[in-house]
């Protein structure tokens, strides 16, 4: 049994079950901006099972902004003071990397944003006159997805941090 739009209704959201039996496999068919059908439904005949589902109405977007500014400070405050003096030692930066990731983490969750996931990614390298290049890529909504990003660099080595913030409905 597959989920389906059904004429008039795709532009309302409305979606339906054609198919049956109890076991489906739970296949559904994706709405054309992602969203998957809400838990209230209307049974419309028994014999050949048609169910209407209606999607939520919940595109609103975040009731707050995510604060980047507060994450920079967080993000200078914590490398500053982890690798302001450090050398590059391979195995102490690999555990450290390790380590000012979950601070990063538990610091930017303290601020109490809801409804955002939070990816941090650090990295720690060693400067001995050569180049490097990071990128990273995501499919997100650019209207309430944001990131922050922080670049440290001392006498011996370097550090980027990269928090990412995508928000989730």
């Amino acid at each position: 049994a597959v989920w389906r739009p059904q004429g008039p209704t795709e532009a309302a959201g409305t979606w339906r079950r054609e198919g049956g039996g109890v076991g489906n496999g739970g296949l559904y068919r994706r709405h054309p901006l992602g969203l998957a059908p809400s838990s209230s439904f209307s049974a419309v005949g028994f014999p050949s099972e048609k169910l209407e589902f209606k999607l939520a109405s919940c595109l609103s977007g975040p009731p707050k902004r995510f604060p980047v500014a507060a994450v920079d400070d967080i993000l200078k405050d914590v490398l500053g003071s982890c690798l302001r003096e450090q050398r590059y030692e391979p195995d102490w930066c690999r555990d450290m990397a390790k380590d000012m990731a979950e601070v990063i983490k538990a610091r930017v969750k303290d601020l109490m944003i809801p409804r955002y996931k939070i990816v941090v990614v650090t990295h720690i390298g060693q400067l001995n006159e050569q180049s490097m290049q990071i990128a990273s890529r995501c499919l997100w909504d650019p209207v309430s997805d944001t990131f922050s990003s922080y670049v440290f660099k001392n006498t011996s080595l370097f550090a980027l941090a990269n928090v990412y913030a995508v928000y989730f409905e």
